[in-house]
């Protein structure tokens, strides 16, 4: 995932959820702060891609808008 731009998001996790991404890093030897931020990135990618289909989908359907308009 090339081209970042450099933007700084702080987030609080679990316990458990800490607990695995130290473990997934581990596994993998990556810098926490690093491997967190692409697991991150590739999540919000993913779901973002989902919300743009269905949306397409709906609008196919002609259900877009609050009255369908």
């Amino acid at each position: 995932m090339n081209n970042k731009r450099e933007h700084s998001v702080h987030v609080r996790l679990s316990d458990e959820a800490d607990a695995v991404l130290e473990l997934m890093c581990e596994a993998q030897r990556k810098d926490k702060a690093a491997f967190a931020a692409d697991l991150l990135e590739r999540a919000l990618l993913g779901e973002g891609h989902a919300l743009k289909v269905a949306a397409l989908r709906l609008a196919r359907l002609g259900l877009t808008g609050i009255a369908g308009e």
